[in-house]
């Protein structure tokens, strides 16, 4: 069928809605006057996307959330069907009644983990259809420049050490070979451990989601809100709204969280703030200390919020910007947490939380309740690796290998886009966060750099709404130096081509 909504969408978009609530709204409104009767079926969700011009992602968002308001049901294998218009006791009617009010304020909480699908399905597509063009989609770490002889002999170390209290059942703390090879690392960062106890955890996610678990016994309201960076990690912002969470969103520059917004999100309630003190995902920034400063400023007039640290790229970042734990007025709610996915292995399966002993404590419980403890094994081979003594000049070697793609490909890029109004980030870290000249859509943008040998990742799933069609982002860590630049100058060959495609401009 075609979609009888087009001007009513654009309509109240214009009004200020996201643009899978302006989808949503058009739709109810078409409801309500008799235009789309009730049976009708639905397009699928990429006939809609391609007919209104927007990504499969705000589709999808739409349709969810007519879903939840009860205007349509899903049906596997057979399409998105209208039930009828909502009653006032919330009931789907058959007949729809004018009487009954549009949602002027939709809920703006998508809980569904709609942000990794979206990436993983793009990407799978692109390489299906594209399998010889340059691969910039992935953020995971270039596996040649994994640790991978250090890490083996440390392994071999560790089980060389291995005894039967070994293979015992243990507790969430380090063992004490970790916390000591990890502890002059910290301090070389400007990270004090002094007052600070130390919990194992799987990943630097599970360690986030068991911080955000520990909230209710330390808030002193009944808020659900966590403030996280946007643009930011859209992992854990799945996995924050699948435990019921609303998202507020902090805008970042390239010091980190801006000040100003981080003032503004835990004024609207949050009860926690997550920040990447260095080589943010997507966006490349890290803090100076001046930045850090100002934020432990705004969280000292805020005493019920807790801080969390994801520290995912320490080992090979450029800055030193030490941490918020080091600020006497906020040491008792910081909960720092340092990983080594990207700079040793991500099958390593270790990261550690530094906090405060009540934090601490809490944390340990959440853990022990979660998945019990992490294997004292891969901690003692984590921390034989960490002492290594090949291991720093190994980790110098991948920072600078990952700094030079990452300024080739911005240089390249940056010359050819600036002039036009495109602007490129990355300070550090894997990624060039790529934000288009003015009418370029990221969904043609995106199909026109793949037919022409590189593929990158849409911007939109790196936002708490759908909505935003503007961005791009490539990663740098699976290409050469030669390839990084080579990949620059296709995708924007790619920008500077596709500009002139219209594009619908939606305010978000």
């Amino acid at each position: 069928m075609s979609v009888p909504i087009e001007r009513d969408w654009l309509q109240a978009a214009g009004a200020g809605m996201n643009r899978h609530e302006a989808i949503t709204a058009a739709f109810e409104r078409g409801i309500a006057e008799g235009r789309i009767a009730p049976g009708s079926r639905l397009p699928t969700v990429r006939s809609l996307s391609a007919e209104l011009g927007v990504s499969g992602a705000t589709a999808a968002a739409a349709y969810q959330l007519l879903g939840q308001r009860g205007w349509t049901r899903g049906e596997v294998g057979r399409g998105t069907f209208v039930i009828g218009q909502p009653s006032a006791t919330g009931e789907p009617s058959a007949h729809g009644s004018a009487s009954v009010p549009l949602h002027p304020h939709p809920p703006t909480v998508l809980r569904a983990p709609w942000r990794r699908r979206a990436m993983l399905v793009s990407a799978a597509r692109l390489r299906a259809a594209h399998p010889h063009a340059l691969d910039c989609t992935s953020g995971k770490p270039d596996p040649t420049l994994l640790l991978a002889d250090i890490f083996v002999r440390s392994w071999r170390r560790a089980i060389d050490e291995t005894d039967s209290f070994d293979l015992q059942y243990a507790s969430p703390e380090p063992v004490a070979a970790l916390a000591q090879a990890l502890t002059p690392r910290l301090h070389r960062d400007g990270i004090s451990t002094a007052g600070g106890e130390m919990v194992v955890g799987s990943s630097a996610q599970q360690l986030m989601v068991l911080s955000l678990s520990i909230l209710p016994a330390l808030a002193k309201g009944p808020s659900k809100r966590v403030a996280v960076e946007e643009p930011g990690y859209q992992t854990v912002f799945d996995a924050f709204e699948r435990m019921g969470y609303r998202l507020v969103g902090m805008a970042v520059d390239d010091e980190g969280v801006i000040p100003d917004a981080l003032d503004a999100a835990l004024a609207d309630g949050a009860q926690a703030a997550l920040f990447t003190p260095r080589a943010q995902n997507p966006y490349g920034s890290s803090w100076s200390p001046r930045r850090r400063l100002d934020l432990a400023n705004v969280l000292a007039a805020y005493p019920g919020v807790v801080a969390i640290e994801d520290d995912q790229f320490a080992d090979l970042a450029q800055a030193r910007p030490g941490s918020l734990l080091n600020d006497a007025r906020l040491a008792e709610r910081v909960i720092y947490i340092r990983s080594f996915a990207k700079a040793i292995a991500p099958d390593i399966r270790i990261a550690v939380a530094l906090a405060c002993p009540r934090l601490r404590n809490l944390l340990a419980e959440a853990k022990s309740f979660s998945d019990g403890w992490s294997p004292r094994l891969s901690q003692r081979a984590l921390a034989h690796l960490l002492a290594d003594p090949d291991v720093d000049e190994a980790l110098s070697h991948a920072r600078q290998r990952y700094a030079n793609r990452r300024v080739a490909a911005m240089r390249t890029l940056t010359s050819q886009l600036a002039t036009v109004g495109g602007t490129v980030k990355g300070g550090d870290g894997l990624n060039l966060w790529i934000r288009l000249m003015p009418g370029t859509d990221a969904g043609h943008l995106i199909e026109r750099a793949a037919s022409l040998g590189v593929l990158v990742a849409p911007g939109e799933p790196f936002f708490i709404r759908p909505g935003h069609n503007d961005v791009v982002r490539m990663s740098i860590s699976g290409v050469n130096e030669k390839d990084a630049v080579h990949a620059a100058e296709r995708l924007a060959h790619a920008a500077l081509t596709t500009s002139s495609v219209p594009a619908t401009s939606i305010p978000i």
